[in-house]
C-alpha cells in the first residue's frame, strides 16, 4: 500500500509544480488551504482553494485525514525528514503534551476563523462569489529563500526538536480543521483479528500514535490525528488490522467523548520514541 502512498505523493508535487511554473496565469488560482479562510469565509469567494478545502473536509467525513496522509505536501516532506534522520542514525525523541491537542485549535480559531468570521460575515458585506482565477499563483507564495528554511524548518528542525510529525502534531491548523471530521469519519483502522501485543503497528505510525493500544482499548484507532496511511495495517505481521467501513450510529457505542481528550496514557509504550 506504501508505494502506492509515494505515488500519491510523487503526483501530487508533480501537480503542483506544473501548476505553478506552467499554468501560473490560467483560469485557475492559488489552491492554497488558506483561500477558504481568507478569501471564503472573510469574503465569500470560492476559488480553487475554497473549493479545495470543502472537498477535504467532506471526504474526510467518509475516509478520515486521507488528504494529510496521501497529499499533504509538508506532511511528506516531515515524513521524509524522519526517513534521513534514520538513515543517519539520528533518533529525535518524540514528544507528547497536552499542546498537541490545544495548540492547532488556538491557531486554527484565533488566526483564521474568529478574525474571517468577525469582519467578512459580520462586520463586512459577505456575499457568495465564484472567482476561479484568483488569487494569482504566486500572490501569496515564499521566494526561493524562504521556501528553503520552511523546508528546512518544518521538515527538519521541527521534526528533530518534537519528533514524528511535529509540525502536524503542535501547529498545523489546517490538521486542526480536519480534526472533527476525522473522529466522525465512517472508514478508520480497525482491529479484525487477534493482536498479539508486537507493537509494530505503533512502532511504524509516523504520527506517534500508540496504535496497540487504541484498537486494544477501542477496537480502532480513534485519535484525530490519524492521517489514514495505513502504514500500521502493512506492518502488523499477524494482519489484524483492517481500514474498514462501519456506520457512524454504531461506531460510538464503546466511545465516550473524554476519551476524544488528551490521554496520557495512550503515549507510554517505548516503540513511539
Amino acid at each position: 500500500m506504501q508505494k502506492y502512498r509515494v505515488i500519491s505523493f510523487i503526483v501530487v508535487h508533480i501537480l503542483i509544480f506544473v501548476h505553478v511554473l506552467w499554468f501560473q496565469h490560467s483560469s485557475l488560482g492559488s489552491f492554497d488551504f488558506q483561500e477558504f479562510f481568507d478569501r471564503f469565509l472573510g469574503k465569500g469567494i470560492l476559488n480553487p482553494g475554497s473549493i479545495l478545502v470543502i472537498l477535504a473536509f467532506l471526504l474526510t467525513l467518509v475516509f478520515g485525514r486521507f488528504f494529510c496522509g496521501w497529499m499533504c505536501h509538508f506532511g511528506a516532506v516531515q515524513e521524509f525528514a524522519w526517513w534521513v534522520f534514520s538513515k543517519f542514525g539520528i533518533k529525535p525523541k518524540t514528544i507528547n503534551s497536552r499542546l498537541i491537542a490545544f495548540l492547532p485549535l488556538f491557531i486554527l480559531f484565533h488566526f483564521y476563523i474568529i478574525p474571517n468570521v468577525y469582519d467578512g460575515m459580520i462586520m463586512g458585506s459577505w456575499k457568495v462569489q465564484f472567482i476561479p482565477n484568483k488569487p494569482d499563483v504566486w500572490k501569496y507564495l515564499p521566494g526561493v529563500i524562504i521556501g528553503s528554511l520552511t523546508f528546512i524548518v518544518d521538515g527538519f528542525l521541527i521534526v528533530y526538536l518534537l519528533g514524528r510529525k511535529g509540525f502536524c502534531r503542535f501547529v498545523c491548523p489546517w490538521g486542526a480543521f480536519l480534526k472533527i471530521p476525522t473522529a466522525l469519519s465512517t472508514f478508520k483502522v480497525r482491529k479484525t483479528g487477534d493482536c498479539t501485543h508486537c507493537n509494530m503497528c505503533t512502532s511504524g505510525c509516523p504520527i506517534a500514535i500508540d496504535v496497540s493500544y487504541e484498537i486494544n482499548q477501542f477496537n480502532k484507532v480513534i485519535n484525530s490525528n490519524c492521517t489514514s496511511c495505513m502504514i500500521c495495517i502493512d506492518d502488523c505481521p499477524e494482519n489484524a488490522l483492517s481500514y474498514k467501513f462501519a456506520s457512524p450510529a454504531s461506531d460510538f457505542d464503546d466511545v465516550r467523548i473524554s476519551d476524544f481528550s488528551f490521554q496520557k496514557k495512550s503515549f507510554i509504550h517505548s516503540k513511539i520514541k
